[in-house]
């Protein structure tokens, strides 16, 4: 990988929407409509950065999270500053697997882990695109957002603070003027991103992060591995039980059909005098001369069986047609 140097005259905006180009008026929870006025403020900082072709704008907002948000965004930018102000579609990373350890707001635990996310997005964001925009790492970036960021080190020299029920102000576009004058120069930057990318604190800092990712993905398997032990487990008393209760129903089945040949021998005997001395015969053989006795009375009974069946279905049929007619 090498860092093409004619990407550092560029410059990446960092934006916040709620408190930035959507006013929060005190007392209230977010929500209302985009600034027109807030926009064109920013219209105005993108001029002053040379432009829409020399600026990419990253959404360190939550709106980041909700794509028909960000088509909001774009679409009422377009609207009110046109060709101005260049189209969002990059986004910094939903929270990083390293956590800085930090000081401020020690009493407010709920605001420093909020600012403290945010500053960690942004500084992922850098060092993951240190090739697509060598501008950023090099120096050339700043954040705009109505949470105090600058309480951070690292943020100091790229950040402007807006007032959340004002949003954008000019005065703070001439503040954001000021302080891109005092930027690193394309040479420098270019000299920044060709040292980043070959840092080895921060070659150290990807490894660490595949470490952490590696440890959890370690623990994932580990836990699929004993569920599905245990769902194996469960399988196999599962698969005993069925085997059990499919016995059991066979069992059952020929129960039932022992006992309905058993209910049709003795109707059938008290109607048919040869298959009644059949059946005492029967009882007075043994060995193959009392299986084929039996096997013949069998298909006698079955074949009485049969026609009962049939009889019965001719009979309703017959009822179904004098109904009809």
């Amino acid at each position: 990988m090498s860092i093409d140097v004619s990407l550092c005259d560029r410059y990446v905006v960092f934006l916040d929407i709620d408190g930035v180009l959507l006013p929060v008026p005190k007392f209230t929870f977010g929500g209302g409509d985009l600034s027109g006025r807030c926009v064109q403020c920013l219209k105005r900082l993108v001029a002053a950065l040379g432009g829409r072709e020399k600026v990419t704008i990253v959404l360190s907002s939550t709106w980041r999270n909700h794509p028909a948000m960000v088509n909001r965004l774009n679409t009422f930018m377009q609207k009110e500053a046109g060709d101005g102000i260049p189209i969002v579609a990059e986004r910094t990373p939903n929270g990083t697997v390293l956590v800085s350890s930090v000081t401020y707001y020690a009493d407010d635990l709920s605001e420093q882990r909020l600012v403290r996310d945010r500053v960690d997005e942004v500084f992922r964001w850098l060092r993951t695109h240190i090739t697509e925009h060598p501008e950023a790492i090099g120096g050339r970036w700043f954040a705009i957002d109505d949470m105090k960021l600058d309480v951070e080190e690292r943020m100091r020299g790229h950040f402007l603070h807006t007032q959340t029920d004002v949003g954008m102000t000019d005065a703070d576009v001439d503040t954001a003027c000021a302080m891109i004058s005092s930027l690193p120069s394309p040479e420098a930057a270019y000299a920044e991103a060709a040292a980043a990318l070959a840092d080895p604190a921060l070659k150290q800092e990807e490894i660490e992060i595949h470490k952490v990712l590696q440890s959890r993905l370690e623990v994932q398997l580990a836990t699929a591995t004993a569920q599905l032990a245990e769902a194996q487990g469960k399988i196999v008393v599962l698969s005993a039980e069925k085997k059990n209760l499919v016995n059991e129903l066979a069992e059952m089945q020929r129960s039932m059909e022992d006992m309905r040949y058993r209910l049709a021998v003795y109707n059938f005997a008290k109607r048919y005098p040869s298959l009644a001395a059949a059946v005492e015969l029967s009882d007075t053989k043994t060995g193959a001369e009392r299986r084929d006795l039996d096997a013949a009375i069998r298909t006698f009974v079955k074949l009485l069986m049969d026609r009962k069946k049939l009889q019965k279905k001719m009979r309703s049929e017959a009822k179904k047609v004098r109904h009809v007619s």
